[in-house]
């Protein structure tokens, strides 16, 4: 009988107590079904067009061996080169080698009929050489503008001036000028 006296009063206090939380847990699983429902579906992202870019090494892997292999190396400078180093002006240099003449070099020879090869053997021209002779002088704008780092240079012009006039005009009103002067007071 105890038990029966303690098991009723628990109960009847449990259901008061638990039946607010198993109604809002409830609550909570509804909304969260009905915003999944209604969340719209996500589609997939169009395909983006092409970027001329990504068919250059496509380009280069038609060409005749000697000129592929200059190519491809071409292209992989091109595409390892360290732009975020570089100052503006060699970037847009290297971006464009990469983006627009290299690829157009490589569609003219590329789309060169039997008769324009014709027409520039009859010249006395090869369109090989003439190839060769575009990728070499690309080859060396792109050299010339990775060895000449201006950005650093002038860097380094800039903070040689300003630490001259600062130190060398002589001494200032705050304390020696030079470093020399500095270490012997």
């Amino acid at each position: 009988m105890n038990a029966e006296a303690t098991l009723v009063p628990l109960m009847f206090f449990g259901s008061i107590f638990a039946f607010p939380l198993v109604r809002r847990h409830l609550i909570h699983r509804h909304e969260m079904e009905r915003l999944h429902v209604l969340r719209p579906v996500p589609v997939a992202p169009a395909a983006a067009p092409p970027d001329p870019a990504d068919d250059t090494p496509t380009l280069a892997l038609r060409l005749p061996e000697p000129h592929r292999q200059y190519a491809l190396a071409l292209l992989c400078r091109l595409q390892d080169a360290p732009y975020d180093q570089l100052d503006v002006p060699a970037q847009y240099v290297l971006r464009q080698a990469r983006l627009d003449y290299l690829p157009t070099t490589l569609r003219a020879y590329l789309t060169l009929t039997p008769a324009a090869r014709a027409h520039l053997h009859a010249r006395g021209h090869s369109p090989e050489s003439h190839l060769q002779a575009q990728l070499e002088t690309i080859a060396q704008g792109v050299s010339a503008v990775l060895g000449q780092d201006q950005t650093a240079a002038q860097r380094m012009l800039t903070q040689g001036a300003f630490l001259r006039d600062r130190f060398v005009q002589g001494h200032r009103e705050d304390g020696p000028a030079t470093v020399r002067e500095f270490l012997q007071s």
